[in-house]
Parts: C-alpha cells; sequence; structure tokens
C-alpha cells in the first residue's frame, strides 16, 4: 500500500465534552458564576481523528462507546466528518465517556474525565481487528484506554510497517519495552518530564531546554526513533534519535481562545502528514501551525482546521512545506 493511498488510525477515546467559560478558575469550595455554557464532542483519540481526515488523509477510528444518546451523537457526527467508523465497539454495559472542562480568559483549561466505555476497551477486541492495525500507514494511541489494550496495539502494529506514535496523555505508568515497539512518543512539557521519573531516571538540573535534551536522550534509548515535545506557545522539540540531532519548530504568535484540543489537532495533523510521506520536520511545521489556528476557536472537534486553511496560514508565514 502506497504512502499516498494509504490511512491514518486512531486508537482510543471519544467523549462528550461539557464546557463552561469562564473570568477564572475557582479555588476549592468556591463557586464562580457568570460563565457561558457550551457542549462539544471530544475525548483525544476522536479529536486526533478528525484532525486527521480535516488535514486530508483517509482515517479510520476505533473506540469503545456506549450505546447512549451520547454514543449515537458520537458515531454520527465522526462519520459526518468522513472518519471510517466501521470498527467501533458499542458497550451497552458502560456509559459513553464525558469531560467537565472549564476554560478561563486567557484560554487556559481545567478537566476531569469520566472515561466510561472508554476504559472497556479490551486486548482481545484489538485482536479481533489486526489486519486493519497491520495496514495502516501511521497509527495514534492515545492513553484514556487501558495500559493492556495499548500494549496488545503496538505488539500486533509492530508486524506491520506503520509509523507508530504513542500520545503518552493522560500519563500513567508505563511497561518499559513498550518504548521498543513504538516509533515516535508526543509528551508535552510536563509530561515528558514526569514520564522521565515513572521510566526511574534519576532527576537532572539545568534549564528546561537543557533538560528536555538530556532526557529525550535517555528515553530514546529504550527503543524510540523520535521524541517530539510540544511546548504550547513555544512551538516544539523534535529529538532524532538516528542522528542524534535536534530540532525546533516555532509556532505563529496568535492570541488564544480555547486550549482545548491543541495537542491533539497537533498530533492528528502531524500522524496525516507523515501518512502522505512528508518528513517529520515539515509534518511538524504544519502540525504546528494547525495548532496555533485550532487555539482561536472554541471546542475541541470544532477548532480543528482543514487542509486548506493550513496552507493558507503557511502561505501567509512565508513558511515552506514540502
Amino acid at each position: 500500500m502506497s504512502k499516498n493511498t494509504g490511512y491514518v488510525l486512531i486508537i482510543g477515546s471519544s467523549n462528550l465534552d461539557f464546557m463552561i467559560y469562564s473570568k477564572r478558575f475557582p479555588n476549592p469550595g468556591e463557586t464562580v458564576t457568570g460563565g457561558s455554557f457550551k457542549q462539544y464532542l471530544g475525548g483525544k483519540g476522536a479529536n486526533q481523528a478528525v484532525a486527521s481526515v480535516r488535514s486530508g488523509s483517509m482515517t479510520i477510528f476505533i473506540g469503545k462507546i456506549g450505546t447512549d444518546f451520547f454514543g449515537d451523537q458520537m458515531v454520527s457526527q465522526l462519520t459526518d466528518e468522513g472518519i471510517n467508523m466501521n470498527h467501533i465497539i458499542r458497550d451497552s454495559k458502560e456509559p459513553s465517556g464525558v469531560a467537565f472542562i472549564l476554560i478561563d480568559q486567557n484560554g487556559e483549561n481545567m478537566i476531569s474525565v469520566a472515561p466510561g466505555a472508554n476504559f472497556n476497551l479490551k486486548p482481545e477486541e484489538i485482536r479481533s481487528r489486526a489486519q486493519i492495525i497491520k495496514n495502516a500507514n501511521s497509527i495514534v494511541v492515545q492513553m484514556e484506554i487501558p495500559i493492556e489494550t495499548i500494549q496488545e496495539i503496538f505488539k500486533i502494529a509492530s508486524e506491520g510497517n506503520a509509523i507508530k506514535i504513542l500520545n503518552p496523555a493522560p500519563l500513567k505508568p508505563l511497561p518499559v519495552d513498550i518504548f521498543s515497539k513504538v516509533d515516535i512518543i508526543i509528551p508535552n512539557e510536563g509530561e515528558l518530564f514526569r514520564l522521565y521519573s515513572l521510566l526511574g531516571f534519576k532527576d537532572i538540573l539545568g534549564e528546561n531546554t537543557q533538560k528536555i535534551f538530556q532526557i529525550s536522550r535517555d528515553i530514546a534509548n529504550l527503543g524510540l526513533k523520535f521524541i517530539i515535545t510540544t511546548l504550547g506557545n513555544r512551538g516544539c522539540l523534535i529529538f532524532d534519535k538516528k542522528n542524534d540531532k535536534f530540532y525546533q519548530v516555532a509556532t505563529p504568535k496568535v492570541k488564544p481562545v480555547d486550549t482545548v484540543g491543541a495537542g491533539d489537532c497537533f498530533i492528528g495533523v502531524l500522524a496525516s502528514q507523515l501518512n502522505k510521506g512528508i518528513d517529520i520536520v515539515n509534518a511538524a511545521k504544519f502540525a504546528t501551525v494547525a495548532a496555533s489556528i485550532a487555539v482561536t476557536r472554541k471546542g475541541a472537534q470544532e477548532s480543528m482546521p482543514f487542509s486548506n486553511e493550513i496552507h493558507n496560514k503557511l502561505k501567509d508565514l512565508n513558511l515552506n512545506n514540502n
């Protein structure tokens, strides 16, 4: 299967997001009034799938969704986006996942998630979809599904030729052997530092950029090809293990409205670009510009830009994406 006719496979979570936009976050025990309420579809996996398909790649989503009204909404909307939903699992015992999200006037967020059916995705359900996994061009997995299921996904994926991407969020302890089956991990800065500690490495001194350099080298030695650390409004830092080289990708300056889903946008678009055969640095440039568009809009999936919007922004910035 050629790179141009292949597909991105996203395996992970789908949630319904209940969002309150407020001037500030409440302190413990405090009630802050005067905010506005919105309801959107979200979940890291579904967000990344929307970002991928909107940026121009055939995209398949695998996840576990309740048989409730929320679940029906998820399946309908993701199908309308053009995502292949033929391989999802409906769960009659667990409800669909939900997230409660607070967003302050600076666009920063606080999130609490009840995973529901997402956390009931079992390894045997993944094994029955092995061929879909093996035939993908790029695969993205996040950690809103069980660890044993993530292990099974990458075990199967290692039998194919996919670019295997792990977004270690929300971060939790990971078995060390999983890194030998993954090509790229994409944490944010805080997740990278916490992952380093969870893996048993000793704390290192220095300013944050120098720490990222050393941490990336140490973690990549566990079997990874690349580590991409996202840095919010400072872009991202890519470590290329083979060439022992770092690449800094800057982000355009924008006024954020809502940062929910920005990381998912970056990852979904990056996977889409890699699926098309774009090299990792130019894929990251494209994905960074996409995320800079997403943060200027409310909602997670609704904020994901389309390919033509990203190309137009790149032209405006005089950036080349080969």
